[in-house]
């Protein structure tokens, strides 16, 4: 059977296909078929950044003494125990990793089956690490952080070598209130368990992430509206009048 896109639906055979894209892609010779647009300008910029498909680890961004402390002040904090309901329960944790980035690629959590996170450990995708284009080459975390939009990368599609024998999906998470993007929300997993439905999985997560952002910055320009609605007044503005410009301008967790 073959997908839309004339690729292969099988998982398996459309990864060799992929390799063998990969190889000529990056040799030089004519591929049996062109990389997407997405893939091939991934690996333009990863190239561009000198990272070696043959020779490359991700660096450690946060060694574990450190994680804890970066956890607790990143704004997606609060949701992790929604996205783990919502991705870990949905997606079956047998078969995959839930991984959620901050805005430069460092994974702050990670969590799945334990068979899956030790052979996630053994190719250093594990917390902590940076994956950002410019840092480990094409992957959908690092992809998905560079053009803002959803990504599935597939096996071969990974500039990298090592991590041809993965597939995964990913989404940005935008702040609300100034579109900034905060991170990635990113469900990994052995090239055998790709599915088209995991992108609409990873995209649906992270709206359902911009909501409760959203519904917290509203909790809180609430609070500051009535703490400090005489001093509006006398400013001579309505005490409805939006207050994000006067109160922090990033979302925060709300207690």
């Amino acid at each position: 059977m073959r997908r839309a896109d004339n690729t292969p639906a099988d998982p398996v055979e459309r990864a060799r296909l992929l390799r063998r894209v990969h190889t000529a892609v990056l040799s030089g010779q004519r591929a049996p078929r062109p990389p997407r647009a997405v893939v091939f300008e991934s690996w333009r910029r990863s190239l561009a950044a000198r990272v070696d498909p043959d020779r490359w680890e991700p660096p450690v961004a946060y060694g574990s003494d450190q994680l804890a402390d970066v956890r607790a002040e990143h704004p997606l904090a609060g949701c992790v125990p929604m996205l783990r309901r919502t991705l870990l329960d949905a997606a079956d944790g047998t078969t995959h990793i839930m991984i959620i980035t901050d805005a430069d690629g460092n994974i702050l959590w990670r969590e799945g089956h334990p068979d899956v996170c030790r052979a996630a450990d053994r190719v250093w995708l594990a917390e902590g690490t940076r994956w950002a284009e410019s840092s480990i080459g094409t992957n959908a975390m690092g992809t998905t952080l560079a053009t803002g939009r959803a990504v599935q990368i597939h096996s071969a599609e990974h500039l990298v070598r090592r991590y041809h024998s993965w597939t995964c999906a990913a989404s940005p998470v935008h702040d609300p209130e100034t579109g900034r993007i905060l991170g990635a929300i990113d469900l990994s997993g052995p090239l055998r368990t790709m599915h088209p439905a995991l992108m609409g999985l990873v995209t649906t997560s992270a709206q359902l992430v911009e909501s409760e952002l959203r519904r917290r910055m509203d909790r809180r320009d609430a609070v500051f509206r009535e703490r400090n609605g005489h001093h509006l007044a006398r400013l001579g503005g309505p005490e409805d009048a939006p207050t994000s410009a006067l109160s922090k301008g990033t979302v925060e967790k709300v207690q």
